[in-house]
């Protein structure tokens, strides 16, 4: 098998209850390679709910941190998302003053999608280029991490799969 080329790896978190705890998995990509979180993707079987703030899957370096790619799932900070799918690319794609040469964001509300990069709400300060670009790390382990969402009654099931272009 030869590493000469892009690989693009999905990592998943299936039946994540984000009205239960935090959810956190361990990952590494492969040998020598640096990485960037193309899109985060979410099957909802249950709606997300949170009142205070809405549930959310984060990548980092560390159980809940969001350097490298953010997903609040919601059309609010406070309204969740319905049963269904939702991939975070695509609403931000649209987003408008979106240029390709920059790290996809959408900030309709604050922090709700950073992909292929920190969107200065992470927990660990990590390096971004002018672009706002924040690569996972050549050989080293990152987080996927499913937090569920604040006040009320938290709820929501689903399934998570983060996908990443290693380089």
């Amino acid at each position: 098998m030869s590493y000469d080329k892009t690989i693009q790896e999905t990592y998943s978190i299936f039946a994540n209850a984000f009205g239960a705890t935090t959810t956190s998995k361990q990952y590494q990509g492969p040998p020598g390679k640096k990485g960037l979180v193309r899109d985060i993707r979410v099957y909802l079987s249950a709606a997300a709910v949170g009142t205070t703030s809405v549930p959310e899957v984060d990548v980092g370096g560390a159980a809940g941190d969001s350097s490298n790619a953010r997903f609040l799932l919601g059309t609010t900070a406070i309204l969740g998302y319905a049963a269904g799918e939702y991939r975070a690319r695509s609403l931000c794609s649209s987003a408008q003053g979106r240029t390709g040469q920059k790290a996809m964001q959408l900030n309709d509300f604050t922090h709700h999608i950073a992909l292929e990069g920190n969107d200065g709400s992470g927990t660990v300060a990590i390096a971004a280029d002018a672009n706002g670009f924040a690569y996972i790390p050549a050989d080293t382990k990152f987080y996927v991490t499913g937090t569920p969402g604040v006040g009320g009654t938290p709820a929501g099931t689903g399934d998570i799969d983060v996908i990443i272009d290693w380089f």
